[in-house]
């Protein structure tokens, strides 16, 4: 097993995919493509998770109420590469800063057995700080298996910063699972998209560009965002996968307004003295 806490900022948008060949090339002098889609045909891999709710939807609570503190919790994997392992996650969001913990399992784990059982080993929990985060987080608040989802994304890895990821993601979509559903199969009658124009407002099928970083921000990423005019957008893959089940958009209460569309990237202008180079 092995364990990693990443802390970052992460700033989502809606482009359109005529768009993508032209921020691909804006970034490409200072980006590199990332493991997994080195060697791809079109640059892309599938992306699969499965997220841990209770059976009251408390996170999507917390997000759709967007508190200061809340979180996800997940366990994902990289079907498409040879041997790929299991990552146990917990994603915290505070305020507008993320905390990822990431434990990982080795390659045909047994990971349903070990996350299904409250009482396991604290002797094998203890060898990994992450691994007990997820078990503690899980089982604390009664978690179990809700939404899969899926997606194809390109993801490109900054070559002069710390810290600095650009990723595209598209074809997104999801199914609702039963809480005993401790498994990535899937029923391929019941996946659901969720970056279809009709849902998002566009014209066209939009790309989610996410843009990542630390609390350094680097100068092209600001002059990147800035020069595309994009306004930031709120997009929680998982927060449109539990929309989308009948029950949530028939109890959902009507509000005025979109929540979604937050302040762009120019209030981070002058922050730019303080960015890496």
């Amino acid at each position: 097993m092995a364990d990693l806490t990443i802390e970052r900022r992460e700033y989502k948008y809606l482009i359109d995919r005529a768009d993508v060949p032209r921020i691909r090339a804006a970034i490409q002098p200072y980006c590199s493509l990332d493991k997994y889609g080195q060697g791809t045909p079109d640059k892309r891999y599938m992306i699969e998770s499965l997220y841990f709710d209770t059976p009251q939807l408390m996170l999507f609570q917390l997000n759709e109420h967007e508190t200061l503190d809340r979180y996800k919790l997940r366990i994902r994997r990289y079907p498409q590469a040879p041997r790929s392992p299991f990552f146990l996650e917990v994603k915290r969001r505070v305020h507008d800063v993320i905390i990822k913990t990431r434990a990982q399992l080795r390659p045909g784990a047994d990971w349903a057995t070990l996350l299904s059982d409250p009482f396991v080993s604290e002797t094998l929990l203890k060898t990994d700080r992450a691994l007990e985060r997820f078990f503690v987080s899980l089982h604390m608040i009664g978690a179990v298996p809700t939404e899969l989802v899926r997606y194809l994304r390109e993801a490109w890895v900054s070559d002069i910063d710390d810290y600095a990821r650009i990723t595209f993601d598209t074809e997104i979509e999801s199914q609702s699972v039963a809480y005993d559903h401790w498994s990535f199969e899937s029923d391929p009658r019941k996946w659901h998209w969720h970056d279809a124009s009709c849902e998002n407002d566009t014209v066209r099928s939009p790309v989610v560009l996410e843009v990542k970083f630390t609390s350094q921000v680097p100068i092209w990423l600001v002059a990147l965002i800035d020069n595309l005019g994009l306004t930031r957008r709120a997009f929680s893959k998982y927060g449109r996968a539990v929309e989308a089940r009948t029950e949530v958009r028939e109890f959902r209460t009507a509000t005025t307004g979109d929540r979604r569309h937050t302040t762009g990237f120019r209030h981070l202008s002058s922050q730019s003295t303080e960015a890496t180079r």
